[in-house]
């Protein structure tokens, strides 16, 4: 999704479990485009940078651009929904990306994640890369951006991490039914072209959510932090559904809001007194956990 404001995947989901041992490593594969697109005439320019392809599917424009060393998937604007260091794939490119790992040091490494929403699948890759134990588990609403996300991103195809192509609100709310406190960490940064899905706006998608969340778990959500209708119902749903329990962070010099809902376990209050894991996992992970931790502020 966009890094300014919001845009990404509306979603889809899949399924894994945490038992795999394989590590993988950031690479990029020498990979053709995804079957049935188009690859583009490689001097091609957009955006600033080289058009390295262009297709469409039933949702619109898929495009990969490569621009100073860092490869983006865009979906026909300028807006990056995913973007990759050709130079240091392991790192995540994106701040508001790296953001919405804040609530790490409060909950400890996952050992089962939902990602709503795959674009470039830098989230994905990252779990899989500094969590061993865990489990990954991605709802990607567009085929398309899934095949990118192998084909130009390095999104590894391990036993650890599952996608499944479907309507994430959809998809959530019927395993909320059959596997409530499922997941430990659910990341969610779904958007397209035109900004938030709505689905996912909605009480049915925050309240579903709510129930997959393990009680010493969090979700964390990009939140379109420059439309302020869409914020507010944002940050009003999530305290409908995680009363108390309601975090914001604003991500320095952009216009995301990353909206945290804790698990019913995990105490607010503790905030402060995680500043020891923050600096662990800051030392482990190279993610600027301590600043995002004294950051991050209760929605009231």
């Amino acid at each position: 999704m966009p890094q300014h404001a919001a845009r990404k995947t509306r979603s889809a989901a899949g399924r894994t479990r945490g038992d795999g041992t394989h590590q993988t490593r950031s690479c990029l594969p020498p990979t053709p485009p995804p079957t049935g697109k188009s690859q583009t005439n490689p001097t091609m320019q957009r955006y600033g940078g080289e058009l390295i392809y262009h297709g469409r599917d039933e949702d619109g424009v898929l495009e990969v651009v490569d621009t100073y060393g860092v490869r983006a998937l865009h979906f026909g604007t300028s807006p990056r929904q995913s973007a990759l260091s050709l130079n240091d794939p392991g790192r995540l490119e994106l701040a508001y990306v790296r953001a919405m790992l804040s609530p790490l040091p409060l909950i400890g490494d996952p050992r089962r994640a939902l990602l709503v929403g795959l674009g470039g699948g830098s989230l994905a890759k990252f779990l899989l890369e500094q969590f061993p134990d865990c489990g990954v588990e991605a709802v990607e609403r567009r085929a398309g951006v899934v095949e990118i996300a192998h084909a130009y991103f390095g999104l590894p195809r391990v036993e650890r991490l599952s996608v499944h192509v479907a309507d994430a609100c959809q998809w959530v709310e019927t395993l909320s039914r059959q596997a409530p406190q499922a997941f430990d960490l659910i990341l969610v940064d779904a958007y397209d072209h035109l900004g938030m899905d709505a689905s996912v706006n909605a009480l049915d998608f925050f309240a579903g959510c709510a129930t997959l969340l393990h009680p010493e778990g969090a979700l964390s959500m990009n939140l379109w932090g420059t439309h302020a209708v869409a914020l507010k119902q944002s940050t009003n749903l999530l305290k409908q559904c995680f009363p108390g329990r309601a975090l914001r962070l604003a991500v320095p010099n952009r216009g995301n809001v990353i909206g945290v809902g804790l698990g019913e376990a995990v105490d607010p209050a503790n905030v402060r007194r995680a500043t020891p894991k923050a600096r662990e996992l800051q030392f482990r992970t190279g993610l600027e956990m301590p600043y995002f931790l004294r950051n991050l502020r209760p929605i009231v």
